[in-house]
């Protein structure tokens, strides 16, 4: 039975009591809408109160140790839809100039993900969805991918039909990432040239076909913690394995850029925290946006209860190094993961840009990127 409150003396005592009953029974007894208010109030020192339940939350049900994933942009900008926080949009004069990748360049850079410890690799392509020639583009990709079976492959490709759906788990891809950015409430405020629905309705096409789920959002958006107790609910009902939590990096020329005030440090980790207690046994994700919003607190993310993070570039603009990464779970004593659930210790020597032509998951100080590498 769930516990009554009417005895807890101080948020700090219920967030112990809530973090505790998480912990002892899991999705048995799940955090309430209700619940989630409740932990959404937490300030100041109650905050760490929160993310130690996390925490513990998370070492039991996903474990102690974390997985990297990487991502590469195949197909750049010129995009028709007018999401509000994406540089590749052709509503928007931004630093994007469209592109595309061959199946050579995509296969060095998974092979560069492969030797940075990924555990997935994911191909995004701009657009409201992939034409049957795009798929005839990738099917080349995935088909090597599979066959020399080192990272799990993903994809990112918008909008799916059921054809297109098997068609995809035909040639090997296992995972699909499509976001769904916000809650229903506030989705209309960020994009307007498709829907919420049109949203959960790919997400229902990949899962029936036997994918499994990649579904987060991006947070600083102008949301209220009311979106985005709705947004994790809605991920929970939904089933999704994989849960990328995203943090806005407003990018010049995009509707958002200086629209928002950015998250703080300790705003951004109490969203991770509470999603891991809204989503115990799920992987979470902590991807674009975290160097620029965790800033020093970075390393917290897995205190708060991330448990995978993006290792590499992301779609438009750079992440850290490989070897910072590497450098980071060093320090911490965090062993990873690697697609065969074979445990590696951090190695920072190992973990940098292998030299491939123009380094396509390499950062080039100063500069915005339109190449690599998962979140859109």
């Amino acid at each position: 039975m769930i516990q009554p409150h009417a005895d807890v003396s101080s948020l700090s005592d219920r967030i112990a009591q809530l973090g505790a009953r998480v912990l002892a029974h899991g999705l048995d007894q799940p955090i309430t809408r209700d619940e989630a208010r409740e932990l959404a109030r937490a300030q100041g020192q109650d905050i760490y109160e929160l993310f130690y339940w996390a925490n513990k939350v998370r070492i039991k049900y996903v474990g102690p140790q974390v997985k990297f994933c990487s991502i590469v942009a195949a197909k750049v900008g010129a995009c028709s839809e007018d999401c509000s926080y994406c540089s590749q949009s052709k509503h928007y004069d931004t630093h994007v100039t469209p592109s595309k990748m061959t199946v050579e360049e995509m296969s060095a850079a998974a092979d560069e993900a492969v030797k940075n410890g990924a555990s997935s690799f994911g191909i995004v392509n701009s657009g409201r969805g992939p034409t049957d020639r795009e798929l005839d583009w990738l099917q080349a990709f995935y088909e090597k991918t599979v066959k020399e079976g080192n990272v799990r492959p993903c994809a990112t490709l918008g909008e799916l039909s059921p054809e297109h759906a098997g068609r995809l788990r035909d040639m090997g891809v296992q995972r699909i990432n499509h976001n769904l950015e916000t809650s229903r409430r506030h989705f209309d405020k960020i994009t307007t040239t498709h829907t919420y629905e049109d949203r959960l309705r790919t997400i229902r096409i990949a899962k029936e076909a036997g994918l499994s789920i990649c579904s987060g959002g991006i947070f600083g958006m102008g949301e209220d913690w009311d979106d985005r107790i709705d947004m994790a609910l809605e991920l929970r009902d939904l089933g999704a394995d994989v849960v990328p939590i995203n943090f806005l990096n407003a990018i010049q020329g995009t509707p958002l850029y200086q629209k928002q005030p950015p998250l703080s440090p300790t705003e951004a980790l109490k969203i991770v925290a509470i999603y891991r207690l809204i989503l115990p046994d799920r992987e979470l994700k902590i991807a674009g946006g975290r160097e620029k919003i965790l800033r020093d607190m970075q390393s917290w993310m897995f205190y708060a209860g991330g448990s995978s993070f993006l290792i590499g570039n992301y779609l438009t603009t750079f992440g850290r190094t490989p070897a910072q990464d590497h450098q980071m779970l060093r320090d911490l004593g965090l062993a990873y993961t690697t697609f065969d659930e074979v445990e590696h210790e951090a190695d920072p020597a190992a973990a940098r840009a292998n030299g491939l032509s123009e380094g396509l998951m390499s950062r080039r100080t100063g500069a915005m990127v339109a190449l690599p590498v998962l979140s859109q």
